[in-house]
């Protein structure tokens, strides 16, 4: 009995321990590839896992990581990489490993399979990524209308009528709208001036009241007090007129005033319709700012979006934590737990160190960059451990002498996000790259040597890189003989140029990017183009100009002569009842000043009455 019991329990024991035995490490092998999917979102795929007990570690032969922009490249890939597990974090659920060691880290390899993985519905409805803003800007299409420099073809196919249509210009849209806005105003204006109209029968009463004093017939400083009363009442009931009047006229004056500034602004609006009527000629810009895009730019900023998909990945994908306490609503009186942060805490997943190799294979991939250096503080978050990811390599490219360094971190330890990449590059050869479109010059450069150093911030959801380029030892091969003066100009700068330097900012915001781009080359090519075709696109831009501003003052002025009746009216009405009110407060004022003198000669006159009396009692008592 008791052996049927042992059989019965050990055999399954150790069937299941035979089936871990041969098939746990592809579990592990499929968790990882799992795990690594769902973070970069292409294909992760890791060869020949092997668990090891004492120490409790892994080790696999190799590992790819697709790129998510490009499935049939990887990010990078790997020989062998082997690590321990810290055991007694592992019997509290936490992957924490002291250092990790990767073998040939080679950048950029290609896949001998697509290792794309179809986004979620989530994904797709997520907001705009960097690369898509940046897509129209750094990956135009070539067949766009370009400017042309042939003067004779533009002033043949220069349309001014068309131009000139006032559906055009923002300036008779604005004049439209202010004649409308004064008319409007001028009937506020008549309300007003209709209500200060009405006040004119007081004036008449005021003046009436004036004239009804009758200076003649003070007697006595008693009638005169009651005459002086009476003017200060008919003067206060003035001041009133006058100071609700001063109100009205200050209104009316701002009102009259906001136009004549409005119209005084005109000036600038049509400066702005001139740039734009400019710009939908498409003359060219004989300062030539921009022109080095025109040649220069094109696998220039194919490049620049390939690296923009790099530092797009790196903000998406490495996300901190998000996992928070649970919100608790205990019963009233009751008690709370409050969670705080941990001394010596450990996150679920962190690798304090990478060791990284770059191999002994360079020669057999000459196309491949190898690195080495070391990735420090790899954790699913940042707030515990309280550092953030950096990364520092240094890569050479296989066979070659071409070096590339670059230092990363990656802060996820505040709710802002903030990455910050340098990179150098040394001694790049460049075979053969494109310049020009295809409708202007059209032509590679060849043979040449680049160096670049680039700089990276991206705090957020904004963007703001700086690259500077500079090329040596070059060859220009041309596609075909130039078309017009300003290829001709172009073509002659660059023949016998041998290396120029390129200056490359990109930058965004939540809604917009935008592309800086400039050359050594810029006042070579603008100061010949200048020569030969500045002072003909001046002569089109100046005709341009008097045409405009001919049609615009034609318009203009039927504004300035409605405006003006509409302020004649209000100035001469207010100057009108001002005259009016002014003759009146004078009137009354005048009045005033008469029984004011009038009681200062009563006054006298009592005085001297008193004063004979007196003496005429003196004169009595001394006879």
């Amino acid at each position: 009995m008791r052996k049927k019991f042992v059989l019965f329990i050990f055999i399954p024991i150790i069937i299941f321990l035979i089936i871990v035995y041969f098939f746990i490490d592809s579990w592990i092998t499929s968790g990882l590839e799992y795990a690594g999917e769902k973070a970069v979102g292409a294909k992760v795929e890791i060869d020949h896992l092997h668990l090891t007990i004492n120490p409790i570690g892994i080790e696999f032969a190799r590992l790819q990581v697709t790129n998510p922009d490009s499935g049939w490249k990887n990010i990078f890939e790997t020989g062998k990489v082997k690590f321990a597990l810290n055991f007694g974090q592992l019997l509290r659920g936490k992957y924490i490993i002291e250092t990790m060691e990767v073998n040939n880290l080679i950048l950029g390899t290609k896949r001998t399979t697509n290792g794309s993985i179809p986004k979620s519905k989530e994904e797709k409805a997520s907001s705009q990524s960097l690369t898509e803003k940046a897509k129209p800007v750094l990956n135009p299409q070539d067949s766009k209308t370009s400017t042309s420099f042939d003067i004779d073809k533009i002033k043949r196919e220069l349309k001014i009528d068309s131009l000139l249509n006032p559906n055009n210009l923002a300036t008779f849209r604005r004049i439209d709208t202010l004649k409308k806005q004064i008319n409007d105003a001028s009937l506020q204006w008549q309300a007003t001036l209709d209500d200060i109209d009405k006040s004119k029968a007081t004036l008449a009463e005021i003046e009436s009241k004036a004239k009804s004093i009758d200076i003649g017939a003070i007697k006595d400083i008693q009638s005169a007090n009651d005459a002086l009363n009476n003017a200060k009442s008919i003067l206060n009931n003035a001041n009133e007129v006058k100071t609700s009047f001063n109100n009205q006229k200050t209104v009316l004056t701002d009102g009259v005033n906001k136009f004549d500034g409005s119209i005084k602004d005109l000036d600038k609006l049509a400066a702005q319709d001139f740039h734009n009527i400019v710009s939908m000629a498409h003359l060219p810009d004989v300062s030539m700012k921009g022109i080095a895009e025109m040649i220069l730019g094109k696998d220039l900023l194919n490049e620049a979006y390939k690296y923009l998909g790099y530092v797009e990945i790196a903000r998406t994908k490495i996300q901190n934590s998000s996992d928070t306490p649970p919100i608790e609503t205990p019963k009233r009186l009751k008690g709370q737990n409050i969670q705080f942060p941990i001394e010596w805490a450990y996150p679920k997943f962190w690798i304090k160190k990478i060791l990284i190799s770059g191999g002994t294979d360079k020669a057999n991939d000459p196309q491949y960059f190898y690195a080495k250096g070391q990735v420090l503080n790899v954790s699913n978050d940042q707030r515990i451990t309280g550092m953030p990811l950096t990364v520092d390599l240094m890569a050479t490219k296989g066979g070659t002498t071409t070096l590339f360094s670059l230092n990363a971190s990656l802060d996820r330890r505040k709710e802002l996000a903030v990455d910050n990449y340098k990179a150098q590059l040394s001694g790049l050869a460049v075979k053969e790259m494109s310049l020009g479109r295809s409708d202007f010059l059209p032509s590679k450069v060849t043979n040449a040597v680049a160096d670049a150093s680039i700089s990276v911030v991206v705090p957020g959801n904004h963007f703001d890189s700086n690259t500077k380029i500079i090329f040596n030892n070059m060859n220009i091969a041309f596609d075909r003989d130039p078309n017009g003066l300003v290829e001709r100009i172009v073509r002659d700068v660059l023949a016998p140029i041998k290396g120029f330097n390129v200056n490359l900012r990109m930058w965004s915001n939540e809604d917009k990017f935008d592309v800086a781009f400039e050359t050594d080359l810029d006042d070579q090519l603008a100061s010949r183009t200048k020569q030969v075709i500045g002072a003909e696109v001046a002569k089109i831009q100046n005709d341009l100009q008097n045409k405009l501003n001919a049609k615009i003052a034609e318009k203009q002025q039927e504004l300035e002569k409605l405006f003006a009746e509409k302020k004649d009216v209000v100035t001469n009405r207010l100057n009108d009842y001002q005259n009016q009110l002014n003759d009146k407060l004078a009137m009354v004022d005048a009045k005033k000043k008469e029984i004011d003198n009038r009681i200062d000669q009563e006054k006298k006159k009592q005085t001297d009455d008193v004063t004979k009396k007196a003496k005429d009692a003196l004169n009595g008592l001394f006879k």
